[in-house]
């Protein structure tokens, strides 16, 4: 019995020491440190604890100026049950250059880079037990603007494994259910259709009006995927599937019906479609409505260029063609609608928070956890790259690139001893950051490159105290584009 109260009693006192260790640096940060690790739990952010009554609505205000309305009868346990004792809301705010290095955050939402005006976690709890939010519920967040005049979403993290996570607009987040169930369709992440094997529990009612429709090309001859038309560098498959070439009313009507027109015919020596005539191949019955409109269609197109083609284009060969019809989700329309059924919700808690709410980005959100306000950096068209960096001892060093046309930053990877920074924008102007410790100090160096370049080495790590390090990592704010700031940590 001695010896298991000793042990406990050991126990008790090496948690106190690691408590007050860590608490110690937090106050002092002159003592050495030993690992990236320690610097990550002493400059990270810092959380704010609120209690609130589960029965009544409530306002919370963190101390970098978020908002948030929390409405009476919000949360539940996962079993369903309401919770009736005080509820602890934990909210940590991260706005700063500081906070997203040491939080390890970034700004990548799949494939696509974000430009951020903050993050903030969020968790509700009852005597350590979590809570959800009910379903058909939500709470208002509101994000200080700090001077920012462009449209911004909310975004929520989703893991997409133990090492791998995103972020996904609150719109889309429906998605990550089947995401989960479906890791074939992980890389598409926002880009998922209508056909994609299985069903999918839209948060809205899907109307007609929520979709855009055009033409698919259902069967075609190889050639086509290579065969350019004359003065472009489409191809006819491409010339199909552009919803400006038809009409969507057309288009819709071929979707509503099921309708699909497949044609055999020649190509003339000056790339003209000729002698149309109804798929020969196929037993299916096909609609003569159908058959004349995509007939009209594909001679309306432009003429093949001939010469792009690296076979013989044949004269007396049957090239084949069908159409379809197709529909997209129309995403602004849906976003909108989406937004518009906690419309009540947002104006009741701009009245709580500030009745002008001008300096607020102001959303409804249905989901804890980190929570971003970001928007999608509109590069589609950008000629994308890997950034390669190399330094020495790369796996005890934090290494990050911010941009300086917009606010985002992002993490690497770390592949045959360099870190790499995959899918970047080129010709992109860099700061690159790594932050390593050396002699109990924290150490740090800061290079400039364009995102082109090849096989940048990030050297000259400089000592610093963690209150130094701090203050020169805030001070690299300044060099961001001047329409672009960090807030102060």
């Amino acid at each position: 019995m001695t010896r298991t109260i000793n042990i406990i009693f050991g126990i008790l006192i090496a948690s106190l020491l690691f408590t007050n260790c860590s608490s110690d640096k937090k106050r002092n940060r002159n003592i050495p440190v030993d690992s990236i690790t320690e610097i990550d739990s002493v400059l990270s952010a810092t959380t704010e604890n609120f209690e609130i009554q589960a029965n009544q609505e409530s306002v919370l205000k963190g101390k970098k100026g978020t908002s948030i309305y929390i409405p009476a009868n919000t949360f539940q346990f996962t079993d369903g049950t309401e919770p009736k004792e005080p509820i602890t809301i934990k909210i940590k705010e991260c706005f700063s250059l500081t906070d997203m290095i040491f939080e390890n955050l970034h700004t990548i939402s799949g494939d696509k880079i974000l430009e951020t005006n903050g993050m903030i976690y969020l968790n509700a709890e009852v005597n350590g037990k979590k809570l959800s939010i009910k379903k058909g519920k939500a709470f208002a967040v509101g994000f200080p603007k700090n001077e920012l005049d462009k449209e911004m979403d909310l975004f929520y993290e989703f893991k997409l494994n133990d090492r791998v996570k995103t972020w996904v607009p609150d719109y889309k987040f429906f998605e990550t259910i089947s995401l989960e169930e479906s890791v074939a369709e992980i890389d598409s992440l926002g880009l998922i259709g209508d056909d994609i094997g299985y069903e999918i529990e839209y948060p809205i009612e899907m109307t007609d009006d929520l979709y855009e429709y055009g033409f698919w090309s259902s069967g075609s001859t190889a050639t086509f995927f290579e065969l350019k038309l004359k003065d472009s560098d489409q191809t006819i498959l491409d010339y199909i599937e552009n919803p400006s070439n038809i009409d969507s009313i057309i288009a819709h009507k071929f979707y509503k019906n099921n309708w699909t027109a497949g044609f055999d015919f020649y190509i003339n020596k000056k790339g003209i479609m000729y002698n149309f005539r109804p798929e020969s191949h196929s037993e299916r019955k096909q609609n003569n409505e159908a058959l004349k409109i995509v007939k009209e269609f594909l001679k309306s197109a432009p003429a093949f260029d001939i010469q792009s083609y690296k076979e013989e284009v044949r004269t007396n060969w049957d090239y084949y063609l069908s159409v379809s019809g197709t529909r997209s989700i129309n995403w602004d329309r849906f976003k909108q609608k989406f937004r518009n059924q906690y419309s009540n919700l947002t104006d009741k808690a701009i009245q709580k928070i500030d009745p002008n709410a001008l300096e607020y980005y102001m959303f409804s959100a249905t989901e804890m956890g980190w929570i971003n306000c970001d928007r999608f950096w509109d590069i589609e068209d950008s000629e994308k790259t890997d950034f390669i960096v190399k330094t020495n001892n790369p796996t005890e060093t934090k290494i990050r690139i911010i941009f300086k046309d917009i606010k985002s930053i992002m993490t690497g990877t770390y592949e045959n001893g360099v870190l790499v920074f995959k899918n970047i924008p080129k010709g992109k102007e860099i700061k690159i950051i790594g932050i390593s410790y050396s002699n109990g100090k924290p150490t740090l160096a800061v290079g400039e490159s364009f995102t082109d370049s090849k096989d940048f080495e990030l050297t000259n790590f400089q000592e610093f105290t963690l209150d130094q390090l701090e203050i020169e990592l805030n001070k690299l704010t300044i060099t961001i584009h001047n329409n672009v700031s960090y807030e102060k940590h």
